[in-house]
């Protein structure tokens, strides 16, 4: 059997570190653009009208950056799953489990138990 290297740990520390990037992202941006409009009535010079333009430009970006890193999250939580199955059972998740990203449920392992012990049985005949 092939041996997975992998540092599930590692991983979690990232899925851990992005998620609360991405909070604290969307909360500081949503704070600096309710500042800056508030400021409107008070500022009224062309720094004011530069400095929202800057903000109304990059906002597509980060939107898309949110948006995308939604499913890297997603594909890690279920990353980190499959591999500790794997090392849990040997096996891993189950192909239609890794689709739905759900853990493996007792009956699945004891699948896998099962299939494991059919496949020694084998050998030792």
């Amino acid at each position: 059997m092939a041996e997975v290297i992998n540092d599930i740990e590692a991983l979690e520390d990232f899925r851990i570190h992005l998620i609360q990037f991405n909070l604290e992202l969307t909360e500081s941006f949503a704070s600096i653009r309710g500042h800056w409009r508030e400021l409107g009535d008070v500022w009224r010079d062309d720094m004011y009208r530069l400095f929202g333009e800057a903000l109304e430009e990059v906002t597509p970006g980060i939107e898309h950056y949110l948006s995308a890193t939604e499913g890297h999250e997603a594909y890690l939580s279920a990353l980190i799953q499959n591999l500790q199955g794997y090392l849990e059972t040997g096996y891993g998740v189950g192909r239609n489990d890794r689709n739905s990203g759900r853990r493996p449920t007792r009956r699945d392992e004891e699948r896998d138990r099962k299939r494991e012990r059919d496949r020694n049985a084998g050998r030792r005949d």
